[in-house]
């Protein structure tokens, strides 16, 4: 196994990359999107940017959460997770 594989922890797994569907409808004449394992559809733009900037916009307010449904007796850690298209 080679040093820098016996070296990982938690911390500095890879991520796994998140589909994001993006999709025109006729009908509407408008772009939508969909982050299937997130649960979140939407849209309703023009163009197909749009459509892009407010579905990275939108995973980035669904990880935010609610403080509400915080566990204030767990012991918490923070990850910082940035969403951008993959390359």
């Amino acid at each position: 196994m080679a040093k820098a594989a016996q070296d990982r922890t938690t911390y500095d797994r890879p991520m796994s990359l998140l589909r994001v569907e993006l999709f025109y409808d006729d009908e509407a004449s408008n772009w939508h999107y969909r982050v299937p394992a997130l649960h979140i559809n939407g849209g309703g733009t023009q163009a197909r940017e749009e459509a892009e900037r407010d579905c990275l916009d939108a995973i980035s307010f669904a990880r935010q959460g609610d403080p509400h449904d915080f566990d204030t007796d767990a012991e918490a850690i923070t990850l910082d997770v940035t969403v951008v298209p993959a390359a």
